[in-house]
């Protein structure tokens, strides 16, 4: 075999490797992906041709977003600064702002907002100056605003990626997870009936993709909404965060089961069940603890410093 044949089936291997790590992902098979772009990283590190570069780039990428689902953050940073530095290498512009929108999600899944749109941004200029698809960092935009309470905003940029962007967006963003953050941000604009339309499309597609993880995300969001209903439907909100919180378990998805039992806590505590409420909130600020979440911290130790 020739040294170009054997580079040929090498850079094969690394890129069948990376797709079906991205399949793992998008499935919420978290594990999975975890072992498969990890080796797919540690093979690329050791190629020096311009196509295994860039996949390499890519992998960290990914494997950025599966630790911070896993809430392993410290190594999601350190890989999202490990493509970036390859991409910028490169002088890929398109492999820059992959690098750039898996940053920018892995300080959103941290709650990190100054970290996350300073990386936004700058993939989103990297796209206008280059022409790139931008639906991906569009998105992950869209949601920022969801988290700063600016909900105009958010409902015009996942408005125009819903629009535009296709069924399986890039970096892992589903059309599920679009329709998810939209509904967000019509909950937090207190548009309930449109938040609750969006949270059920969002929960049928991810069911019907098999995204188990953006379906307990979703199963999540509609708990929140029944929560904000006037009167509140305690025994259906109930239901939603114990079924996205035994997902999110199974998964080993614990930024989204820190979540859960912050939610379940406070609506126990509106149920007036002190204790399991305080059991909940409880296990949420140990979580959010141990992963440096803490925006969500000071929310949950405020919720168990409530009178019992």
């Amino acid at each position: 075999m020739t040294i170009a044949a054997d580079t040929g089936d090498r850079e094969l291997e690394l890129e069948a490797r990376y797709r079906t790590g991205q399949t793992y992902f998008a499935i919420g098979d978290f594990r999975k992906a975890l072992e498969l772009l990890s080796r797919c990283v540690e093979r690329g590190g050791r190629e020096s041709s311009q196509p295994s570069i860039l996949f390499t780039s890519w992998a960290h990428s990914w494997l950025a977003l599966t630790l911070s689902n896993l809430g392993r953050f410290e190594d999601a940073r350190a890989h999202a600064q490990e493509a970036l530095q390859i991409a910028e290498g490169a002088d890929h512009p398109f492999t820059l702002a992959e690098a750039l929108a898996g940053a920018g999600s892995v300080s959103l899944a941290q709650g990190d907002l100054e970290r996350a749109f300073e990386a936004l941004e700058r993939a989103r200029a990297l796209i206008v100056q280059w022409h790139l698809q931008p639906w991906a960092v569009f998105a992950r935009l869209g949601y920022a605003h969801v988290l700063s309470a600016r909900p105009v905003e958010a409902r015009r940029l996942l408005g125009d990626v819903i629009e535009g962007a296709s069924t399986m967006s890039a970096m892992g963003v589903s059309r599920a997870m679009q329709l998810g953050w939209l509904s967000e941000a019509y909950l937090i604009e207190g548009l309930l009936d449109e938040a609750h339309a969006h949270a059920q499309e969002a929960v049928s597609l991810a069911r019907r993709h098999g995204e188990r993880h953006h379906e307990a995300w979703c199963l999540r969001l509609l708990g929140q909404i029944v929560s904000h209903r006037d009167p509140v439907d305690f025994e259906q909100a109930e239901g939603y965060y114990r079924e996205a919180l035994s997902l999110a378990d199974m998964l080993g998805a614990r930024p989204l089961a820190a979540h859960c039992h912050l939610h379940l806590g406070e609506l126990l505590q509106r149920m007036g069940r002190q204790a399991p409420a305080h059991e909940h909130l409880g296990t949420a600020t140990r979580m959010y603890r141990e992963m440096d979440m803490r925006t969500w911290l000071i929310r949950a130790e405020i919720g168990l410093r409530e009178p019992g």
